[in-house]
Parts: C-alpha cells; structure tokens; sequence
C-alpha cells in the first residue's frame, strides 16, 4: 500500500532534532515523511498533507501589529510557511499546524495573536526545561470535530504547554475546538473540507501515549483519502 506524502516544516535551517523525531512519527504514523527546507517552485511535487511544527514567534508584521512584547523572530520561517500555506490553499490539501503551527494557520487565514499570556494564568506554570517537559494542563473539546473523534468521548484532554502567546482572534470560516483556562483557544479547525486544523500543545512529544499516536494516525488517514 503506498505511503500518502506527508510535508512537514520546522526552521530552515538546524533545528535536526524536532525534525527527526517529526519524520519519525510521521513514518510511524503510515506516512511518508518530506522536509520542506526552501520555497516551492514550478518542479515542486505535490503532497497529500502538510504538518507545520513548533518554533520561533511569527513577527507582528504578519498580522498588522506592532512589537508589544521582545521575542526571537524567524522572518525567513514565516515567508517559508505562509508560501507553502498557500500552495497547500491551491491543491486543497489538509494541514495541520502544532503550537506555532497552528499560530501560523490562524494568522495566513486572517486572525491574529496575543502577544503575551494573562499573567495571572501563568503564574503558577513552571519555569526551565524540567518543569516544562513534565507539566500538564486540562483543555476541553468544544463541539463536534476532528480532535473529538481523535480523542472522544472524553470532554478533556490533557496536554503539554510550552507556548507564551496564543490565538485572539479567530481566523474567519475557523471555529475553536478545544479551550484551556479562561476560554482561551487551544485548537481550531476549518468549517469546510479540506482538513485543516491546529492544536497548541505538542502532541510530537507525548507520542508515548496512544491517543497522541492516534492523532497522528488519523490525520494521516485522511491525507491518504
């Protein structure tokens, strides 16, 4: 049975090791993994899905803000992203965006970001790589959607946080489908086919348990349909 290409994006350049643990669990997965490292051009291969991955902050600029807060910055990542979004736009193919990925998909389709968390929502998260690699936050599905039939029947998920700014406006023809603490958006997804939807936490990193295996596997089922 052949493989359906799956695409996927992380930084230009380094950036080795989320890449090989992306190819990985895409091949686990039942896909066939594809590393996009330059923009497309006339002898560009299409591909059946598109995962963009965690990273660096989308600069302002992107969507019509000003800096509020200092962060690292890939310009070179967001036109990379948004000229692949686009390509992907074109062939209606699906996508899925993970933490920055799914920033990225907000803002391509018109939404945009906070720049910093509520203080008062973080204030107890913990700090260092340690206590990021082992805390976990409830998020709860809203609604009928991919991510309920990838993670039904249960109502909430809990999940990893590694993000410091999140979706605020909704992209049009987008709807939330998971929210965390005070309402604030931990996943959306289109309205209409094709397939495209993204998630705030890392579900890459918690592939030790089935249902991040699942979510995976099922987006990729459907590339291949």
């Amino acid at each position: 049975m052949t493989r359906p290409v799956i695409a996927y994006v992380t930084a230009p350049e380094g950036d080795w090791m989320l890449s090989t643990l992306v190819h990985a669990v895409i091949w686990m997965s039942g896909g066939k993994p594809k590393r996009l490292r330059h923009e497309p051009d006339n002898a560009t291969r299409q591909f059946d899905g598109l995962i963009l991955m965690g990273g660096l902050d989308i600069h302002p600029s992107q969507y019509d803000a000003s800096i509020e807060v200092e962060s690292q910055f890939d310009p070179d990542r967001d036109r990379l992203e948004i000229t692949w979004l686009q390509h992907a736009r074109d062939h209606d193919t699906p996508v899925m965006g993970v933490c920055r990925g799914l920033q990225m998909l907000n803002v391509f389709y018109g939404g945009d970001l906070h720049q910093q968390l509520d203080p008062v929502l973080t204030e107890n998260w913990p700090n260092g790589p340690v206590g990021y690699t082992f805390f976990r936050k409830p998020v709860e599905l809203t609604g009928d959607s991919f991510l309920r039939d990838v993670f039904g029947p249960a109502d909430t998920v809990r999940v990893n946080s590694l993000h410091r700014r999140a979706v605020r406006k909704i992209a049009p023809d987008f709807h939330a489908t998971a929210c965390g603490e005070r309402g604030g958006v931990q996943a959306i997804e289109a309205d209409h086919a094709p397939l495209r939807f993204g998630v705030q936490f890392h579900p890459e990193l918690l592939v030790y348990r089935a249902d991040m295996r699942r979510l995976f596997r099922r987006f990729i089922q459907h590339c291949s349909n």
